[in-house]
């Protein structure tokens, strides 16, 4: 072992050299004058403050705000509603974590697994999160109050000068041309402009492309909406007007390869109502300044996205952005588009593909899944639909290979989803709305079902048997509507009374790393039955990234983690403790999405077990449990 030369004081001990070289000559330092003060004592030299400032020696990196300050808008702001920035609540503190307990719908107390305090570093444990509709709702509404205050509306003259064509310039160097600037009247409007998501090319690339990095086509111009009109862009109920429940349109793709957000809204607009509510039923909207405030859900929070009415156009003035076939009247999946694209960084940031079952949950908060239609026996398909039709959302992805062995020229890039299910004289039937044109629709094999509405083939509604149903539509997307105002559940989204109108939510919130060692498990009691149970795990958006890590093409986002739900019956005995027999029940759709989600039907009381399991080489970096 090597001797450390005793004249030499280690670092370790005195950082700031504030004692003497050697320990002889330790006392041999000068003394301090009367206003100084040793620096092992005040190492950040903060004794020549005034009382009257901020405390440094308390506080010496500055991380407290000055009492006296006053808050601005953006502090008051931040203070309203920060989990914008923060959805996942890690910003909350807790002196001892609380203990976690799942509680199924119908039941007034749980089984608590007991995690006990805290540790001293603070390492991330799962929590109860809360629901932030009720916060949003004041967020949306302070923003739209700051804006209505800043911008009128109204209409103004302004002189504008006008650039010196080449002509001017020519008679000015022969001595014609005269030194006076020409000026023009142009007419202008006193609107809102969005500083943080602009109405040019800047937000249509990623941040940080350029225009040779992607094969994307730049907008020729950008037009307002209001230039088109005024009215609102969301249907409403006119009873004056015989217009009880008028319907948002079909939607249709614009130049983005975003199908998988048009084939989401396509299916949401199914329930006007789910549109109305994205839209906060214009409460907070104001076509006139064109501004509109848009709320949309992401990592089981509420979000509140305020953007312009300003659009991209070609050279054509045709719109690059997702239109409804009622456009401009009905311009919600262009407005939707533009505050999905904010949420996301930019217009290009929804390119890439994604899954539609990802964007009904962001668009309405439901938990949402898909299955094959081949798995299910018609009989039984067709009563699933019928039964959940009232308060889920389904979009329908069209089997190709059937509909060309039937001659039917529909392929599958056109947007399709399921409006209605009835019976008529005795014979199962589904409606589905394609957005594809009347000549290709009417190749359906639809038959003429009397309904309320009246939607026929010339609208894309087209009645079809079941057994039809099946063959020409493989896929079918569901979003359950449990945290949304459309259907038959409350407006108020939030902790409800559990009886047949209501839904109990709990969210539980986990801030680190899950990997296939600390996946988790929750223990269900159901000591009241029958109850209905929707589950849904969910991992950070992959969206969020500029660019992926594991795949080839670089304008893709990377693969979200493969997470598997899996639900359990327990037999006596099980606990957080002690083991047992437990039963597969049902488990959620595999695949290399955001969410998986299982809904059961309890039947039995008893204790079950929801799980979650994931490849050993795959990494969550956050998870969200939403139980309702």
């Amino acid at each position: 072992m090597s001797q450390v030369d005793a004249s030499v004081v280690p670092v370790l001990r005195d950082p700031f050299m504030t004692k003497s070289r050697s320990p002889e000559g330790r006392n041999k330092s000068k003394p301090l004058g009367k206003n100084q003060v040793p620096v092992r004592r005040d190492p950040f030299m903060t004794h020549h403050l005034k009382p009257s400032q901020v405390e440094t020696r308390k506080d010496p990196f500055m991380t407290q705000a000055h009492p006296s300050k006053k808050k601005g808008k953006k502090e008051k702001e931040a203070e309203l509603f920060n989990l914008a920035v923060d959805p996942f609540l890690t910003h909350t503190v807790y002196d001892q974590v609380q203990p976690l307990a799942i509680t199924a719908p119908g039941s007034h107390a749980g089984m608590k697994i007991p995690i006990g305090p805290a540790p001293q570093s603070q390492a991330p444990v799962w929590y109860l999160s809360k629901n932030n509709f009720q916060r949003t709702i004041e967020l949306m509404d302070f923003q739209y109050r700051d804006i209505a205050e800043e911008f009128s509306g109204t209409w103004y003259d302004q002189q504008q000068v006008v650039a010196a064509t080449r002509g001017d310039m020519a008679k000015k160097l022969v001595g014609r041309g005269s030194d006076r600037y020409r000026t023009e009247t142009h007419r202008l409007v006193d609107i809102f402009h969005d500083v943080q998501f602009e109405g040019d090319n800047r937000v249509w690339l990623r941040p940080g492309n350029q225009e040779e990095d992607t094969d994307l086509k730049m907008p020729a111009r950008w037009h307002r909406l209001l230039e088109f009109s005024t009215d609102s862009p969301v249907p409403f109920a006119d009873i004056s007007a015989g217009m009880f429940n008028p319907r948002p349109g079909r939607v249709y793709q614009g130049l983005l390869e975003d199908f998988y957000l048009v084939q989401a809204m396509q299916a949401v607009s199914m329930k006007p109502q789910c549109i109305r509510d994205i839209f906060a039923n214009m409460q907070f909207s104001n076509p006139a300044l064109g501004m509109f405030v848009l709320r949309l859900y992401k990592h089981a929070q509420w979000m509140s996205v305020v953007i312009d009415d300003a659009l991209p156009f070609d050279n054509r003035d045709n719109p690059l952005c997702s239109t409804s076939e009622f456009f401009p009247d009905y311009a919600w999946p262009a407005l939707i588009e533009k505050a999905y694209a904010k949420l996301h960084g930019s217009w290009e940031g929804l390119s890439g593909g994604g899954h539609v079952e990802e964007a009904m949950a962001d668009l309405t908060g439901g938990c949402a899944s898909r299955f094959r239609t081949k798995d299910v026996a018609a009989d039984r398909l067709w009563q699933y639909l019928y039964e959940m039709n009232r308060s889920c959302c389904f979009g329908v992805q069209i089997n190709e290979a059937e509909c060309r062995a039937h001659s039917i020229p529909i392929n599958k890039h056109w947007a399709a989803s399921i409006y209605d299910v009835q019976k008529y004289r005795n014979v199962p039937f589904v409606c589905v709305c394609c957005s594809a044109p009347l000549t290709f629709v009417r190749h359906l094999p639809f038959h003429d079902v009397p309904s309320a509405e009246g939607y026929g083939v010339a609208d894309g509604f087209a009645w079809l048997e079941i057994e039809d149903f099946k063959q020409l539509f493989d896929v079918v997307y569901e979003c359950r509507l449990v945290n949304s105002g459309g259907g038959q559940f409350n407006p108020m989204p939030g902790p409800l009374p559990c009886d047949m109108h209501g839904r109990h939510e709990q969210i539980w919130a986990f801030p680190g790393d899950v990997t296939s060692d600390n996946a988790p498990s929750f223990l269900i009691d159901c000591p009241q039955v029958p109850v209905i149970i929707t589950m849904e795990v969910s991992q950070t958006d992959t969206r969020y990234r500029d660019r992926a890590t594991d795949m080839d093409d670089v304008n893709n986002r990377a693969r979200q983690s493969p997470l598997l739900l899996q639900f359990f019956q327990c037999s006596r005995g099980v606990d957080e403790v002690h083991g047992g027999e437990i039963e597969l029940v049902h488990v959620s759709t595999y695949g290399h999405t955001r969410d998986a989600m299982c809904a059961v039907k309890v039947m039995t009381q008893g204790r079950y077990l929801a799980k979650v399991t994931m490849p050993m080489k795959y990494l969550c970096h956050r998870m969200l449990f939403r139980t309702y």
